[in-house]
């Protein structure tokens, strides 16, 4: 860990960071396996952070422990990702519902403003398609009023699953256009006043499985 001199965070810290950011990004593939001692070397740390850092990331999912083989990097499997899918709309939906009449002429200008700058991104950039996924949801559901629900949904998007299944399958030119196609009906619904519809359109960008998220909703 010696390229960041100035980062006074704790080592496990920066090496779970670190050893994350490796599995999201798929430098460290599924079914790899990380023995303690390995990894310490690899990141030029003693095993203490190393164990600490493992440990967090079979408590997110991300690793399992197997007895003899170390810590094997977990598959991201459809399940896993229906699963992130499901409680992200039921929390996000309950949020707009929350925010009905709440929505300013500013927040609005802000969502717009994000949708056209995800238009403009390099559709190869998906760690930028993400930052700004995040923004637009969080904006959207900014005027709930309920800090405990926006704290919930806040955690689900900083997980570093949410993280790993945009930069592992939602990229590519196809998947922005899709983005972009949701966020501007999301938008327009908000516009509309009509919360009722706005509900419906998040509830089919988040269906993993619906082939027909082009469709007109109504």
């Amino acid at each position: 860990m010696a390229g960041m001199p100035n980062d006074v965070r704790p080592l496990a810290v920066r090496v779970y960071e670190q050893i994350s950011a490796d599995i999201i990004s798929g430098t460290i593939e599924p079914g790899s396996a990380l023995a303690q001692e390995t990894v310490a070397a690899q990141y030029g740390v003693s095993r203490t952070p190393v164990r600490d850092a493992l440990t967090q990331l079979t408590l997110e999912g991300l690793t399992t422990l197997v007895p003899g083989k170390g810590y094997i990097v977990n598959q991201l499997d459809e399940r896993e990702i229906e699963n992130v899918y499901e409680v992200r709309y039921a929390l996000e939906s309950l949020a707009v519902q929350r925010a009905a009449g709440a929505y300013t002429p500013q927040q609005l200008v802000r969502l717009k403003g994000l949708i056209d700058e995800t238009e403009i991104v390099d559709p190869e950039d998906s760690a930028e398609l993400f930052r700004l996924g995040r923004a637009f949801h969080l904006a959207l559901v900014e005027p709930s009023g309920n800090d405990y629900l926006r704290g919930v949904i806040t955690s689900i998007w900083n997980h570093p699953i949410q993280h790993r299944i945009t930069l592992t399958y939602r990229q590519g030119p196809e998947h922005q256009a899709k983005v972009i196609h949701d966020h501007r009906r999301i938008l327009q619904a908000l516009r509309d006043q009509d919360i009722p519809r706005a509900v419906e359109v998040l509830a089919h960008c988040h269906d993993v499985k619906d082939p027909n998220r082009f469709e007109p909703i109504g």
